[in-house]
C-alpha cells in the first residue's frame, strides 16, 4: 500500500506544472559582485539610495521586488524602474533613514507585513512607498521594495518625473554634488542668471515709468520713494523669479528644501532691507517738512530737536526690524523652532539670566530711548561734558559723539547725559552771554572803558546787539577786577567775540595815557631820621 501511494505521489508530481520561473523576485537580473546589504529595512533603503547616487542601477534593481515583471524582461525593466523611482523620490519624498527599523524582523507589530517608508502624492492621493520581506531562491530572506510599489513606478514617473532627462547622456544624471546632479547644477546657474536679468529689467522698467510719472507732480516725496525702492525691488523680483524656476529642475527633496529655505532667507533679508529704506524715506520726509516749518519761524532749537528725535526713532525702528528679520530667519530652521518652544517654558528664568548678563547693554538702549523722548541734548547743541567743550555731532542708542573744539571726537556713553550733570549752552536758545575779566589800577575811569567797549562792538558782526555793559565786580589790595559783558547769537560767535573784546581792551589799557592804569604794586616807606637830618 505504501509503495502504491509513493508511486502515485511521484506520478502526480511529474504531472503538475513546474513552479513559476519568477517565484524568486530577482531571478533574471544580472548578478553583481559582492553581497548586497538588505537584511533590514534600513539596510535595504540605504543600499538602494547609495546605488542610485553612484549610478549602479543594476545593484539598485536588486532592492526591487520584481515578481510582477516577467523574468525575461527583468534585466531591462529592473534598472529602468530603479532609476525612475529615484527620480520620483528625489522631488517628492525625503527618506529619513534613521526612522526606518534596523532589525531583520522590521520591528513589525502583530498583523503588519510591510514597513512604510513614506508617501508620494499623485493627483491628490497618497501612494505609499513600502518595504516588504521576501525570500530569494536560495532561501535568504531580505527586504525589498514591495511589488505594488514597483508596479506603480511607471505611473508615478510619468506624472512626476523629468522625462527629458532620460534623453541626456548618462554623465549628466550620474555626476552629483550633494543631492544635486550635474544637469540640475547647470539649470540652477542658468536660472539664477536669468532671474537676475529679470529683476534688473522688470524693476528698471517699472521704476522708469514711476520716475516719469513722479516728474509730472510738484511733490518731491514720490521722487525719493522711487529711489528708495530701486535696489530692494530688483532683489525681490529676482528672488521670486528664481523661486518659480527652481520648480522646473525636479530637485531632490532635501536639496529642494534647502534651496527654498535659502531663498526664503534672502526674501526675508530683502524685505527687511526694503523696510529699513522705507523707514529712512519716511524719516527724511518728516524731518524735511518739520524743519521747513521750524525755519519759517526761525526756531533753531526746534530744528535740532526734530533732527535728533527723528534720527533716534529711525535707529530704534531699524533695530526692531533687524531683530524681527533675524528671528524670522532663525525660525525657518526646525532646530531653532524646537529650541525656541523649549525656551518658552523657562522664559522667566531665561529672562532673568539674560537681563543680568546684558544689564548694561539694555540700560544703554533704554537710556537712548529716554533721551529721544526727554531730549536733554540734541544734534548741534554746544555742551561741556567731562571738562570738554564741543558740539553734539552724533547721537546713537548707546553713545554720543562730541566734536571738540580742536577737531577731536569724544565718545560719551549715553547714560552720562542722564546720570551726571553737564552744561548745555544751547538747550533753549543759541544766544549766549560772554564775560571778559581784566584787572586795572584803582584810578581807572570806568566810563572810558564803557566808551571803548562801545567802539569795539560797533559794527562787529559777532555781537547781536542785545547786551553790553562794564562793571567792577571785585577789588583786591592791588587792583580792581573789571567785567565786560557781551552777547552773541551762537556759541562760535560767543567765543570769538570774547577773545576779540579781551584783546582790544587789554591793548587799549596798555596804550591809554601811557599805560598808567595798568595794575601796579606801590611800595611806600618812611625815611630814617639820621639820614633825613644829614
Amino acid at each position: 500500500m505504501t509503495r502504491v501511494a509513493l508511486a502515485f505521489a511521484l506520478a502526480l508530481g511529474f504531472a503538475l506544472p513546474p513552479a513559476p520561473a519568477h517565484a524568486d523576485p530577482l531571478t533574471g537580473l544580472p548578478e553583481v559582485e559582492g553581497a548586497i546589504p538588505r537584511r533590514t529595512p534600513r539596510e535595504a533603503m540605504t543600499t538602494y539610495l547609495e546605488s542610485c547616487r553612484a549610478g549602479r542601477w543594476i545593484e539598485a534593481a536588486h532592492v526591487l521586488d520584481l515578481r510582477r515583471v516577467p523574468e525575461e524582461r527583468r534585466a531591462e525593466v529592473g534598472p529602468l524602474r530603479a532609476r525612475r523611482l529615484k527620480a520620483v523620490l528625489d522631488q517628492e519624498l525625503w527618506v529619513e533613514l534613521d526612522r526606518l527599523p534596523d532589525t531583520p524582523d522590521g520591528a513589525l507589530e502583530e498583523g503588519e507585513t510591510e514597513v512604510h517608508v513614506g508617501d508620494v502624492r499623485l493627483e491628490g492621493q497618497r501612494v505609499p512607498i513600502l518595504l516588504r520581506r521576501a525570500r530569494l531562491g536560495g532561501g535568504e530572506r531580505v527586504w525589498l521594495l514591495a511589488p505594488e510599489t514597483v508596479a506603480r513606478i511607471p505611473e508615478l514617473h510619468e506624472a512626476l518625473g523629468p522625462a527629458f532627462v532620460e534623453a541626456l547622456p548618462a554623465f549628466f544624471s550620474t555626476w552629483r554634488l550633494g543631492e544635486i546632479v550635474l544637469w540640475q547644477w547647470l539649470g540652477l546657474i542658468l536660472f539664477a542668471f536669468l532671474a537676475y536679468l529679470f529683476g534688473v529689467v522688470v524693476a528698471g522698467l517699472v521704476l522708469r515709468v514711476s520716475e516719469r510719472l513722479s516728474d509730472k507732480t510738484r511733490a518731491h516725496w514720490d521722487d525719493h520713494l522711487v529711489k528708495t525702492l530701486r535696489g530692494p525691488a530688483r532683489i525681490v523680483l529676482g528672488l521670486v523669479a528664481f523661486l518659480g524656476s527652481v520648480e522646473l529642475l525636479h530637485l531632490a527633496a532635501p536639496a529642494h528644501a534647502a534651496i527654498r529655505r535659502l531663498l526664503l532667507l534672502g526674501f526675508i533679508a530683502s524685505l527687511a532691507w526694503l523696510a529699513t529704506r522705507f523707514v529712512r524715506f519716511v524719516a527724511h520726509i518728516v524731518q524735511e517738512r518739520a524743519i521747513e516749518r521750524a525755519e519759517a519761524v526761525d526756531d533753531a532749537p526746534k530744528v535740532r530737536a526734530i533732527r535728533t528725535q527723528v534720527r533716534l526713532l529711525q535707529r530704534i525702528v531699524n533695530i526692531i526690524l533687524g531683530v524681527l528679520a533675524a528671528a524670522l530667519m532663525l525660525m525657518q530652521f526646525e532646530v531653532v523652532r524646537s529650541v525656541g518652544m523649549s525656551l518658552l517654558a523657562s522664559a522667566g528664568i531665561a529672562g532673568v539670566v539674560l537681563g543680568l548678563a546684558a544689564q548694561k547693554s539694555i540700560a544703554g538702549l533704554l537710556a537712548g530711548i529716554q533721551l529721544s523722548i526727554t531730549q536733554p541734548i540734541r544734534i548741534g547743541d554746544t555742551v561741556i561734558v567731562e571738562g570738554e567743550w564741543g558740539t553734539i555731532e552724533e547721537i546713537n542708542l548707546t553713545y554720543v559723539v562730541l566734536k571738540v573744539w580742536d577737531q577731536r571726537r569724544l565718545v560719551v556713553p549715553i547714560a552720562t547725559f542722564l546720570e551726571k550733570p553737564f552744561q548745555n549752552w544751547t538747550r533753549t536758545t543759541t544766544e549766549l552771554l560772554g564775560t571778559v575779566y581784566f584787572y586795572a589800577d584803582y584810578r581807572l575811569p570806568i566810563d572810558a572803558v564803557r566808551e571803548e567797549l562801545d567802539r569795539i562792538l560797533e559794527g562787529n558782526p559777532k555781537w547781536d546787539e542785545r547786551v553790553k555793559n562794564v562793571l567792577v565786580t571785585e577789588v583786591t589790595d592791588r587792583a580792581v577786577q573789571v567785567r565786560a559783558l557781551v552777547s552773541a547769537r551762537n556759541a562760535s560767535d560767543h567765543w570769538d567775540l570774547r577773545c576779540e573784546v579781551r584783546e582790544k581792551l587789554v591793548a587799549w589799557l596798555r596804550a591809554h595815557e601811557g599805560g598808567r592804569y595798568l595794575p601796579r604794586m606801590r611800595v611806600e616807606g618812611e625815611e630814617e631820621e639820621g639820614v633825613a637830618g644829614a
